[in-house]
């Protein structure tokens, strides 16, 4: 390419590069050419042991095919004469395990057991004494059992003793042949039809009773035939290949052809190897690194300028630094933004419980001054609802986020609040967490989770009687389990909520549903069951 066609943003860099792809491409190529020429003659030469060894291999794979049918045969022949009344069920038996047999003969004697034959890919009992003869497309293996004096022979197509090297050289120049104790041909293959014609033609010109059963020959039809004679049957199976002096020239003008576009492929492979390597990929891996470091949380992490590197490459990084930099401002203020956000949430929840803690204050003042025990009894409700509110916003108030609000804290803090207007000694109420004790709940459920406790609580302090403790249970997981025991459960204030039903158990109810829980007292124990979602 002439330097002034290059691209106007093409560097001195992209000269150099071409520079030495000029000096060096041409020897490599033609260096890589004379070591693949030198291989093909060597293959060439050691071509004939190999297709010995190779057609050996053939007769082989087709003899292991006639022992197998030989030895099912032999088994066949060694059951008694009651296991030939199914003829079709026998012969698909037969078939499932020897997918080239066709058809199957078994006989005691001269007394005919079973015949059945494919047809139409359809198993069909062969009519006896109706003159059919066996196919000559059909090749029989048989064996007799002298003990149970049945003879069983199985009719493969002869296809089959060729299907594995056909497997194996599907693409292949290389053509096969079966032949019988007459030299006639009944089966072959060869991948191109126009040399099957020629192929066959050879074949049926050679003299192989003038050959040994193993042997070597090339004749004037430029063809090399190995021919092997299966182990216990007159059949030969021939393999023949072009010999490579006739391959050499077609092989010559494809590489000829192949060269110019080769050539091509080897300069844009050197051109993009060293070129974009050096000049491209290490500051792009730069930029990698620095991505992966800024990402792992590494926000300091920039990459700098790359003065040498291409103006695009220089402006992604440069561009990459100011991203960074106003994410780093962003965060900045997202991050004073929460801080301020906190603390006037928890300056809120103080207000709150500073407030709650005042009408609690007031409310257990004009109990103390109320002169008649029902407006005492109407005044500590109302009370031990006020500090069940309060307990919940000061566990709220006590972590970092004013939130979350942990179940355990919470229960012992409600306990604690309803316990001293009970006046029930702390000893006298024990609390058990079982399982993860770090649960936690939202403020916006723990609030009502404290009214229910509010409600459930004072009637077992108030009939607690003396030596007796109060259990309450506290598991979590899936879903918040407590359960309370000891003292007398108060089985109005879960009546189904109606008209006449009193205020508590309508309030227990609703916060009940408000946090999807359920609540039930079984054998004095109540066991409430909160959904930890």
């Amino acid at each position: 390419m002439p330097w002034t066609k290059l691209p106007p943003t093409s560097t001195r860099l992209d000269r150099r590069l071409f520079g030495y792809v000029a000096a060096a491409l041409v020897p490599l190529a033609a260096l890589a050419f004379l070591f693949s020429y030198s291989d093909h003659l060597r293959r060439a030469a050691e071509e004939p042991s190999q297709f010995i060894d190779y057609a050996r291999l053939i007769g082989q794979s087709s003899a292991k095919i006639m022992a197998r049918t030989e030895g099912y045969a032999a088994a066949l022949a060694a059951r008694p004469e009651s296991a030939f009344g199914d003829c079709i069920a026998l012969f698909e038996e037969v078939h499932q395990e020897l997918r080239p047999s066709i058809e199957l003969s078994v006989s005691a004697g001269d007394r005919p057991l079973c015949s059945v034959a494919l047809r139409r890919n359809v198993p069909v009992l062969k009519q006896q004494g109706s003159g059919q003869n066996r196919s000559d497309s059909v090749l029989p293996v048989s064996r007799s059992n002298k003990a149970t004096g049945i003879r069983v022979e199985i009719g493969l197509t002869p296809e089959a003793l060729l299907s594995a090297p056909i497997a194996a050289t599907v693409s292949s120049d290389i053509g096969f042949a079966l032949l019988d104790e007459d030299g006639k041909i009944i089966a072959s293959h060869t991948v191109d039809i126009q040399e099957k014609e020629a192929f066959l033609e050879f074949v049926r010109g050679l003299d192989l009773e003038s050959h040994p059963n193993q042997a070597f020959f090339e004749k004037d039809g430029n063809w090399l035939i190995a021919a092997v004679t299966l182990p216990g049957a007159n059949f030969r199976v021939l393999t023949g290949t072009r010999p490579t002096e006739r391959l050499l020239e077609p092989w010559l003008s494809i590489a000829k052809a192949l060269l110019p576009p080769l050539i091509l492929l080897a300069v844009v492979f050197v051109v993009l190897r060293f070129g974009i390597q050096r000049f491209l990929l290490r500051y792009l891996r730069h930029i990698y690194v620095t991505f992966r470091r800024y990402g792992s949380g590494e926000t300091s992490a920039r990459v700098g300028p790359l003065e040498k590197a291409p103006p695009e490459i220089n402006i992604l990084g440069l561009t990459f630094d100011m991203m960074a930099d106003q994410i780093d401002h962003r965060t900045h203020d997202l991050e004073a933004s929460l801080a301020e956000q906190q603390r006037l949430t928890r300056e809120l929840h103080h207000r709150i419980k500073n407030t709650l803690q005042m009408i609690a204050s007031l409310l257990a003042m004009q109990r103390r001054d109320a002169p008649l025990p029902h407006e005492q009894a109407v005044l500590r409700v109302a009370l031990e609802r006020v500090l069940s509110i309060s307990a919940a916003y000061r566990i709220s108030y006590a972590t970092n986020e004013g939130t979350g609000v942990a179940v355990e804290a919470l229960v012992r803090e409600v306990v604690e609040t309803l316990r001293e207007p009970a006046m029930v000694s702390r000893n006298a109420v024990r609390i058990h967490v079982d399982g993860d004790s770090e649960t936690t709940i939202d403020l916006d459920r723990a609030i009502p989770l404290s009214f229910i406790l509010a409600e459930l609580l004072p009637h077992r302090f108030d009939r607690l009687q003396p030596g007796e403790a109060i259990d309450i249970h506290i598991g979590g997981g899936k879903s918040i389990l407590i359960r309370i025991s000891g003292g007398d459960a108060d089985e109005a204030v879960l009546d189904e909520a109606d008209g006449n039903t009193m205020l508590r158990s309508r309030l227990v109810r609703a916060y009940l549903g408000q946090l999807a829980a359920t609540c039930v007292n079984e054998d004095m124990v109540t066991r409430l069951e909160i959904p930890n979602s």
